[in-house]
């Protein structure tokens, strides 16, 4: 797979780590980050179905980070660079890491919650179409 996509399954433990899931009777708490700052924080659902789908863009700058609360995903990607290209499917409790120059779209296989983030401040200008994935 291209160096562009990190793919983390967020590992379970009670222990102490910087980055886990705990999962409890009472719930589960997820530390997806820790010491990491970031400047834009995101929370949106992705419901099945024909059409339904986030990105079919790819980023010059900006470093695109993940976390899949709930549900699955399909990720599909193509590094602009290798021309490299794969269909991923990412389960809930998995943290992607999309670097520049790699176009992704991401489509539920069952309804999902999803938590973005990344260290700038959004910015429209470097969300550029790659039409390949528009389909």
């Amino acid at each position: 797979m291209t160096d562009k996509i990190l793919i983390e399954t967020i590992p379970v433990t009670e222990e102490r780590a910087p980055v886990k899931r705990v999962i409890q009777p009472r719930g589960e708490l997820v530390m997806i980050e820790d010491g990491r700052r970031f400047r834009h924080l995101t929370y949106f659902t992705l419901k099945r179905g024909d059409g339904f789908f986030r990105g079919g863009h790819y980023h010059l700058e900006k470093l695109e980070q993940l976390y899949l609360a709930e549900g699955r995903l399909k990720l599909t990607f193509v590094d602009l660079d290798s021309e490299e290209s794969s269909d991923v499917e990412i389960p809930a409790g998995t943290r992607i890491t999309i670097r520049p120059r790699c176009a992704h779209r991401i489509e539920a296989i069952e309804e999902s919650r999803v938590i973005e983030y990344f260290d700038s401040v959004h910015d429209p200008g470097d969300d550029h179409r790659y039409e390949a994935l528009q389909f």
